[in-house]
């Protein structure tokens, strides 16, 4: 293989790609992306055997062929390049010398057909999605999926399509945030998948500067094609919890506040909050949001936020982080807070939201 690529685009491929590569992995080979090049075109795959990606950029292709190279070194090297056009030459032995002006590297690479084989994309099978709307429903929900991949269930966020509309949906069994938006869809049919944690977060990154993204199942595959990238995650054959009644709950004690001045009044009393498990005193009065923490080590804080209220008082615990999570996501200047009691869940939502999202964010109370 030979080729000539610009240092620009090759970088910009490898530095997608990072996130999929398994830095410690038993088989060697996914620590690797797949280099190939033909058809006047760099192609470049990673993949964990879960979570894979195929991307590439335009190259001058003087012989074809395929290699295998480390993804973390490959990345630094071309990252420490002049900016000027990459000489690739790959020999016969899986060894690469990259060259760029006066600098040169040798790299061992591993042969092609030590690399897995990974999904493709049929033509014309796909559901196009708008890029800007699913990219705003992870960002409004992708922080409360799971961190735990032993409950394999919650690892990922449901996503929803309908004909007309797109929602998502993630929860941890703390939280859970629902959101959904009118959207150009077309579907014969509801879809419901379970889209991986690793997944989720790939294609964040890969809808940047996207139109449309294309969705559609294949060979026990999610795909997701955009730009000329290919994103495919393995189908998770699982039971996603039922939320409808989760999202549906609502309480008789309702206000409005200033997003930015709760924010910054958690952040403030939460400072002092216990390391362990970040709760903080909710306590809902006339006029008044008392907001207060404590901890044996670290000492208390408490902050009164002026508020039109009127009704019976009620305290509740809440993980501070937790609340600060949807504050980041909420993208108003209001939101408003339901509560019922100090033993049942909240719920936020944004108010005033000018895209018109159904979107609901329900938290589980904390006892002290």
């Amino acid at each position: 293989m030979e080729i000539v690529v610009r240092r620009g685009d090759f970088a910009k491929e490898l530095q997608l790609v990072q996130g999929i590569v398994e830095r410690k992995n038993s088989i060697p080979i996914l620590s690797n992306v797949l280099v190939e090049a033909s058809n006047g075109e760099l192609r470049i795959s990673a993949t964990d055997l879960d979570v894979s990606l195929r991307c590439g950029c335009a190259a001058q292709v003087a012989r074809e062929g395929a290699v295998t190279l480390g993804a973390k070194k490959l990345y630094e090297i071309v990252r420490s390049l002049p900016e000027s056009e990459v000489r690739i030459d790959v020999s016969s032995d899986a060894w690469a010398r990259v060259e760029c002006e006066r600098v040169v590297f040798r790299m061992a690479g591993l042969p092609r057909e030590d690399f897995p084989t990974l999904p493709d994309a049929k033509a014309g099978k796909a559901v196009e999605i708008p890029a800007a709307v699913l990219q705003a429903l992870i960002h409004r929900t992708a922080f409360a999926i799971t961190a735990e991949d032993a409950r394999y269930y919650l690892a990922g966020a449901l996503l929803i399509l309908e004909a007309g509309s797109l929602a998502m949906v993630a929860t941890d069994g703390h939280r859970l945030a629902y959101a959904q938006r009118k959207a150009s869809i077309e579907t014969p049919e509801t879809v419901k998948v379970l889209v991986p944690r690793k997944a989720i977060s790939e294609l964040g990154r890969l809808l940047d500067g996207e139109e449309t993204v294309g969705f559609q199942r294949a060979q026990g595959h999610l795909l997701f094609t955009a730009g000329g990238r290919v994103l495919a995650s393995k189908v998770v054959e699982a039971q996603f919890p039922a939320y409808e009644k989760v999202v549906a709950v609502s309480g008789d004690k309702k206000l409005t506040l200033g997003r930015e001045q709760l924010q910054s009044a958690i952040r403030r009393v939460s400072l002092l909050s216990s390391e362990r498990n970040r709760a903080i005193r909710v306590g809902l009065e006339d006029g008044q949001l008392q907001l207060s923490a404590s901890s044996p080590d670290l000492g208390e804080a408490r902050e009164s936020v002026p508020i039109d209220y009127s009704g019976d008082s009620v305290e509740i615990g809440f993980n501070a982080q937790y609340l600060l999570d949807f504050l980041n996501a909420a993208g108003t200047d209001d939101v408003g807070l339901e509560l019922r009691d100090g033993e049942s869940q909240g719920l936020l939502r944004p108010i005033g939201d000018s895209d018109g999202d159904d979107y609901r964010y329900v938290v589980m109370p904390m006892r002290f």
